[in-house]
């Protein structure tokens, strides 16, 4: 029976060791709230994000080129055109194939004002995959059908004339450049409706009629309708 106490007196010595050991390991943990930290290192950083945007890549941005460089043209110039210089309109929009309709917007260099439109609808946002560019076809031979007539006559004291026009338009697929169709169409609007609603025209101005709306839809129409 003398060996027993020796047992216990060495199960409290190791026990003891344990918990001193414990100690040591846990001396450089600081406690303060609730939470440790360890060390005196300060907490990793963090960066908040967005719960309804984690896991998704961000979006590249948008690129819209000119409607100068979509087409090809130098601005102001009348029937300008370079196929070498035709860029993508929106590089990273829409790719024209499968089954219509096919988003579609017309584009002028110049900006003017007049000059036919396509509906409004056929080029909703989200992008388009087709753009059409107008010219002026400079081959043509053009005749004055008219006179323009103002309430205020003209700054100058000259006449303002309307001469007869044809027009080049082009299409070509948004994303590439890569054309589409190429097709002309003539101008025929009446004089009282090719001239500017002004008061006051500038002397000796000199107006092309234009393509009707109608007759430019008849012609983009199957393009936007049927699947390619």
């Amino acid at each position: 029976m003398a060996g027993a106490p020796r047992r216990t007196a060495a199960a409290l010595v190791l026990a003891a060791g344990v918990l001193l050991a414990g100690a040591a390991c846990t001396s450089g943990t600081e406690h303060s709230g609730g939470t440790e930290r360890s060390g005196g290192s300060e907490p990793p950083a963090t960066r908040d994000v967005d719960p309804a945007t984690r896991g998704f890549p961000t979006p590249p941005p948008v690129i819209t080129r000119s409607p100068a460089e979509a087409c090809g043209q130098q601005p102001y110039v009348a029937g300008s055109f370079d196929a070498k210089a035709v860029r993508a309109y929106t590089p990273q929009g829409p790719a024209y194939r499968g089954p219509g309709p096919h988003p579609v917007r017309l584009l002028r260099a110049d900006s003017a004002d007049g000059g036919p439109e396509l509906p409004h609808q056929w080029a909703p946002p989200g992008g388009v995959q087709l753009v059409v560019c107008e010219y002026e076809d400079t081959d043509f031979a053009n005749r004055q059908v008219g006179i323009c007539e103002y309430l205020g006559g003209d700054a100058l004291g000259g006449t303002s004339r309307v001469e007869s026009a044809r027009w080049v338009y082009r299409v070509f697929e948004a994303r590439t450049g890569t054309p589409v169709r190429e097709f002309t169409l003539p101008g025929t609007t009446a004089p009282e409706r090719t001239c500017p609603k002004t008061a006051l025209a500038p002397g000796g101005a000199l107006y092309r009629q234009q393509v009707e709306s109608a007759d430019l839809r008849a012609r983009i129409g199957p393009l936007y309708r049927n699947a390619r």
